[in-house]
This record gives structure tokens, sequence and C-alpha cells, in this order.
């Protein structure tokens, strides 16, 4: 695969490596990054895009690291700078503002893996016309997964012995809904760049 856009690779690892950063020190700036509903409410908004940048340990920071990665390598010829800066923003902003108007008796929250759901997504419908088979049962795989993670039942404590909380399952279904969003956005955006182009070539 060619990578789209050469020169993301920078911003990806600037991403990156902040990931590491701010997983090693997380008990430091946690308090000050990660979402609190109460600092939320007392003016401090940055608290609502920050959140995904930071984890509960360094366990937690790897996990969602190799998953952000993965999507890095498997989707180099769909990410350039614009949509992955797009991703990080839109994403962490909707899903930021989801958590705190739609779930209402949370408190605290912290993890890359609701908005990890979303450019998942995206790149996957992104990608959808040069491989739909693949790209429909990957998707599918995951409408699945958040559908059985929305069911009572669902053990959301399977992972504390290695993240030290629970998984919060309602990040990963805003992620996602996100992720539909901004492909439909950056969609249009492209296809209105393209028609506009073409109308003036056509001159």
């Amino acid at each position: 695969m060619q990578p789209r856009d050469k020169k993301l690779r920078p911003h990806f690892a600037l991403v990156v490596a902040t990931m590491v950063v701010l997983g090693l020190a997380h008990g430091w700036v946690n308090p000050w990054l990660g979402f609190d509903r109460g600092a939320i409410e007392q003016g401090q908004l940055w608290r609502l895009l920050t959140c995904h940048l930071v984890h509960l340990n360094h366990w937690h920071m790897l996990l969602n690291l190799a998953g952000l990665v993965l999507c890095g390598y498997f989707f180099t010829d769909l990410l350039d700078r614009v949509r992955f800066w797009s991703w990080l923003l839109f994403c962490g902003l909707v899903t930021g503002l989801a958590l705190y108007f739609l779930d209402t008796g949370l408190q605290h929250y912290v993890g890359l893996s609701g908005i990890l759901h979303g450019l998942l997504v995206y790149c996957l419908l992104q990608g959808w016309r040069g491989n739909p088979w693949l790209h429909s049962l990957v998707l599918l795989v995951i409408a699945g997964r958040i559908v059985s993670e929305q069911q009572a039942g669902y053990d959301v404590e399977y992972l504390r012995s290695w993240i030290a909380g629970r998984v919060y399952v309602n990040a990963h279904l805003y992620g996602a809904l996100a992720g539909v969003l901004l492909f439909g956005g950056i969609t249009g955006v492209e296809y209105g760049r393209k028609r506009r182009t073409g109308n003036t070539e056509r001159r």
C-alpha cells in the first residue's frame, strides 16, 4: 500500500509520543486532563478533548496505543494529515460532548478506545469501495460488539486486572457514531470540492 500522505508520519508520531508521555505520567496529568464533570462545569472545557489522550495506567495506554498504531499501518493509504487531525479533533470533541450531555451520571473518564472506534469506523467506510466484502465484515463485527456491549449482562469489569478500571462501553458507541458523522462530513466536503473543480475545468 502506498501512503496517501508521507508527511502524515511525523504528525502521527507526535500523537503517539504524546500518548506515551501522558501515559507514563498518568498519576500527575490525569487530574488535569481527564474527564471530570465537576471541573468541566467550572469551565475546564479542554477536558472534553484531552480525556481521550490520558489513561488509567501503563497497560491501558499500551492497549489503546497498539490499536492506534495498527490503524495507522493498515489504513496508511486512506489517511492524510487533514483526515487524521479531523478524526482526533472532531471525534474527540463529539465523543466528549456526548459523554457530558448524554451520560449525566458519569463523573470521570479517560482513554482513547472511544475515539479509536471512530477512527476504525471512519477508515472502514472510507475504504469500503476498495474492499467491500472485508470492510463490510469488519463493520458488522464492530457493530455486533457494540450492540453486545449495550446489553444488561455485559461484563464491563473483564479488563480491570489490567487497566485498573471498568470498560466504559458508551464511549465506544459514541466514538463509532462520531466516525460515521466524520465520514459523511469529509465525503461531502471532498465531493463538493471535486464538483467545483470539475465545473471550473469545463468553463
